[in-house]
């Protein structure tokens, strides 16, 4: 099969600043990510000789619905941002959180337990989209990995042909910063490591035409690529300490980070390369030094001339094209 290029897809979460307390947040890690990423496509370029696209996904949920007073609030805030992502080619789609309000104690937390919520703030975030690019999304990434079996009709019925939630090697955990959330992330240390369509009993589970022709699902879910090597994690199964995998989160754990990316990309394979990066993480120092760590060694790995930044349509269809060849 055919492998000559490693499609690398580069997520940014379009996010406030905060999480619980986003409040009136400004939004300035936007700013901050919009500049280093700028630098970065630079170098991006001249190294892989060819255009280097992002991926964005947008928070139109009812969480920036009701801080920003319109799902698109932070279009508005930044004018300049959907034209500037056009100029260069980048893609878009949407990330919706599940936070909601809790009255009695004033404060967001995340109800992922609750099915007609899940299915709301896929919906808001959904037009949310629509209203700001006057189309449909094609792609979804669900905050704070949350995706459940339910959801998955619901990306199909509203035409969402990939889904980059699934962290592979990952157990069920709490979210980190919400003790009140109603539900932990789904265990994903069987999920698959490769692009996929999804069972309809189980969205875990590849549906065994995935890679044939024959295949009418267009619902791909793509993985992000989690690191392969472990670390001891508490976990909610027994025995309750397990070795599990990394999400490839640019801002967190650098070193080990780049030690499995550096490995990634001197693989001669036709399976994307998936990593993201939250633009609010970046008004944090340390962050924002974490990501620099990463950055300066990516456009240095001699490695990168062999990839090519695109979007997760193009990565998929490059996947399928090798694999069926």
């Amino acid at each position: 099969m055919s492998t000559a290029q490693r499609h690398i897809v580069f997520a940014i979460d379009v996010e406030p600043d905060g999480r619980k307390t986003v409040g009136h947040d400004p939004w300035s890690g936007l700013d901050i990510t919009l500049r280093e990423l700028s630098r970065l496509r630079l170098e991006i370029e001249k190294l892989t000789q060819s255009p280097g696209r992002f991926h964005f996904f947008f928070r139109f949920d009812p969480q920036i619905e009701q801080i920003g007073g319109r799902k698109d609030w932070v279009l508005h805030a930044r004018p300049g941002f959907i034209p500037w992502l056009r100029e260069h080619g980048d893609c878009a789609g949407i990330h919706p959180h599940f936070w909601r309000w809790n009255e009695h104690r004033q404060q967001w937390f995340t109800d992922f337990a609750d099915a007609a919520w899940r299915a709301h703030c896929l919906h808001t975030a959904i037009e949310g989209y629509r209203s700001a690019f006057g189309r449909p999304p094609v792609a979804c990434r669900f905050g704070d990995a949350c995706l459940s079996n339910d959801l998955i009709p619901m990306l199909r019925d509203a035409g969402v042909r990939y889904d980059l939630t699934v962290e592979p090697g990952t157990p069920s955990h709490p979210i980190f910063d919400d003790r009140h959330a109603s539900a932990w992330v789904p265990d994903y240390r069987q999920a698959p490591r490769v692009p996929y369509h999804p069972s309809e009993a189980d969205f875990l589970v590849p549906e065994p035409q995935s890679l044939r022709e024959t295949s009418q699902d267009p619902l791909w879910l793509v993985p992000m690529t989690s690191t392969t090597r472990t670390v001891w994690r508490r976990t909610r199964q027994f025995p309750f300490l397990q070795k599990v995998s990394l999400p490839p989160n640019l801002v967190l754990n650098p070193g080990r980070l780049w030690e499995h990316l550096s490995t990634e990309i001197e693989r001669v394979c036709a399976e994307p390369l998936v990593f993201v990066l939250r633009c609010g993480d970046l008004v944090n120092p340390v962050f924002l030094r974490n990501f620099h760590f990463i950055a300066e060694r990516l456009v240095t790995h001699p490695g990168l001339k062999r990839c090519r930044f695109t979007g997760v349509e193009e990565a998929v269809e490059n996947f399928v094209k090798a694999h069926r060849q």
